[in-house]
Formats: structure tokens, sequence, C-alpha cells
């Protein structure tokens, strides 16, 4: 998360595959592991061990709520005041709509879409982390990913006091278990009680097992649960609304491939959440498809997923990694954002009369 003080130095948090909150100053890394914060609201001062910061006036409460957040992510101790609690928030999501959520008198939280009420009252919202998305009633939208941390904490400050029925990933969860307690395996369940893109705490080993080595009962929602082996099995049978469970495959951190030479770029690559992937040492002819190699590697995200952007701008496969650090204003490294986007499922060609049944989520939103 990138934040300016009113000095003009450039803030970056963000949390390292330990779980650990880092903080960048002016690109240099300040504090490896941030040990505590306190912030006061009145005069917007943020501090910790290095220092004091003071938010700048235009975006003072989506900033302290954002560091907040990546700060209970962390578990780093929050001293002193909690962030003021949003009011408004305006964003301009990644298909360039400008939407902006206000909790009225009423204190129902009411959405406009360029400048159009769109919802009088929103009831429920689902967030993903993987892609910055979130469902309302009326669709999707996605957050832009250099802002999506500090419009999610805004948004969700807007949900609780609205009373808004909140999905999907949690922006104040903790992000990562203490290094070393790491279960050996780990199954998710998504879909829990028939509300897509919410992740079920149950565990496949304790579902009642069927006539089918795949696909266990849960007594707790009364749904079947199909175990995926692939992503295009969960994405088919999330077309039909079923419940998945699918394992889940944790970034090893290997040793990445140095080149003979001094002529190298480190690159820092940081998620939409926050969590940042261990640091990537490549040669400054190496392109975007190249980095993104490594990235897999490391994450196990397929390269053909990854959406690579450098201050806001995605890069294109053919540029080289020495360009990096001319754009960043540094040497021999550059930070880097990683936008996952999963590659769409074409729904198989129904038979002429035959009806399709099952769950469907909303249709995305129309503009």
């Amino acid at each position: 998360m990138d934040l300016l003080d009113v000095d003009g130095d450039h803030i970056h948090f963000l949390i390292d595959p330990q779980g650990r909150l880092r903080e960048y100053v002016n690109g240099k890394l300040e504090l490896e592991h941030v040990q505590w914060l306190a912030y006061d609201a009145e005069t917007a001062t943020l501090e910790d061990e290095k220092g004091q910061i003071v938010l700048q006036e235009k975006d003072r409460v989506e900033k302290a709520l954002g560091v907040h957040c990546l700060a209970m992510r962390a578990g780093v101790p929050w001293r002193k005041d909690p962030p003021v609690p949003a009011q408004r928030l305006a964003i301009v999501d990644t298909d360039g709509d400008q939407l902006e959520f206000i909790v009225n008198e009423d204190q129902k939280l009411q959405e406009y879409n360029n400048g159009e009420l769109d919802l009088d009252q929103v009831t429920t919202m689902c967030f993903k982390f993987s892609d910055g998305s979130i469902r309302d009633d009326t669709g999707v939208f996605t957050l832009p990913p250099r802002e999506c941390m500090q419009k999610v904490a805004a948004l969700y400050s807007l949900a609780m006091q609205a009373g808004i029925r909140w999905t999907g990933d949690n922006p104040q969860q903790v992000s990562a278990l203490p290094v070393g307690h790491e279960p050996s395996k780990a199954l998710d369940i998504e879909n829990c009680a028939g509300d897509w893109e919410l992740e079920c705490p149950l565990l496949w080993e304790n579902l009642t097992p069927t006539d089918q080595p795949n696909r266990r009962f849960c007594k707790t929602c009364g749904e079947n649960v199909y175990f995926c082996d692939t992503i295009e099995e969960v994405n088919a049978h999330a077309m039909e609304r079923r419940c998945v469970a699918f394992e889940v495959r944790e970034a090893v951190a290997t040793e990445a491939r140095v080149p003979e030479t001094d002529d190298v770029v480190k690159l820092h690559v940081a998620l939409l959440s926050g969590d940042e992937l261990p640091e990537l040492t490549v040669p400054k002819v190496a392109t975007v498809n190249d980095v993104k190699e490594e990235i897999a590697n490391l994450s196990g995200i397929p390269s053909g997923e990854q959406r690579l952007l450098l201050e806001g701008r995605e890069l294109e496969n053919t540029e080289r990694a020495g360009a990096f650090c001319e754009t960043s204003g540094t040497p021999d490294k550059a930070f880097l954002q990683l936008l996952r986007v999963l590659k769409p499922v074409r729904e198989p060609t129904r038979e002429p009369g035959k009806v399709k049944m099952g769950k469907r989520r909303k249709p995305g939103r129309e503009y």
C-alpha cells in the first residue's frame, strides 16, 4: 500500500511471505519488521519505531483505514486512536466507472454509478483479494490494484456501519500463519451455505463420505461438496453454484536462478493483499515473460494469469527488466504489483431442448 506524507515522502507498506509488515521510504527498506504502529486521529499522525508520518488531508481517512487493516492482517499492535470511520468513498474502478458510496442519515449505504443513484440500499458485499473484485446487489466491480487496500478498507468501514452482510475475504483478517506452523495439507471449501465466494471454515476430512470419492455431504448447510483437482473443475462446478473443495498449494520460496553477472535486477513483487513474494533476481535483459515464469515457479500462479504493474501501468510481455529500474528511479531494483486474472471457462454447448439446472451467480454489471 502506498501513501505520501505531508513532506512529500513516498511510504510503501506490504506484508512479506512470513507475514511480517515491511515499510519502505522512497524506495529504500526502512523497517524489515514493523513492531507497532500508533495513530493520532486528531493530527492524522502515524508513528512507528523510526518516526512519524503525517497523512495528507485529501485522503487521510482511507489511508489510515488501509494501514490499520494491513497492521491487523500482519498482527502488528495498533496503539492510541482507531482510524476515523469513513462516511463516503469514491472509486474509479478498472472499467473507468466512477462509483460513490455514502452512508445516509438512515444509516443505509447508498451506491452511485457515474453520478446516478444505482442502489438506494446496499445489502450485501463479497470481496476477493485474489483479483480485487467486489460483488454487491447489482453486480461486480474491480478495485484498481494500487488503491485496493485503502479502498476496500474504507468500503468495509462503511459496510460495518450500515450493517451490510460482508462475505468472502475480510480485509482485517490475519493473512498468514506464523512460520513453522503451516499445515502440511489444507483444503478450502467455497460456496458454503449456497453463498457464492464465501470461504467455509469446515474441513473436507470432516464431511460425510458419499458413494463418489470426489463428493461429500455437509450436514451444516445441507449441500454436497465436490473435490476438484484443477481450476477447470472448480470453474465448472462454480457455474452450477455448487460447493467445491480444492487443495491449497502454498507458494514455495525456491532458490532463484541468479545469473553469473552483476548486470541483474532485484524485483519486489507484491500482491493486492499486501503480501510480498520472495525477492526475485533476474538479468536486466530478461523480458516480462521471463519474470512471469519465475513468479510462476515461486507462487504457483500460471504466467498466463499474471498481470504485472509498474506504478499503475501494465507491463507488456516484451519489455525488459532493465527498463523497470529506469522507471522506478533505482539502479538495480524495482517494485511491481501482481494482479491475477483467471482465464474464463467457456460453457459447453447445450444440446437443443436440453434444460440446464443449477444455482447460478447473479450476472455482472452491464453499463
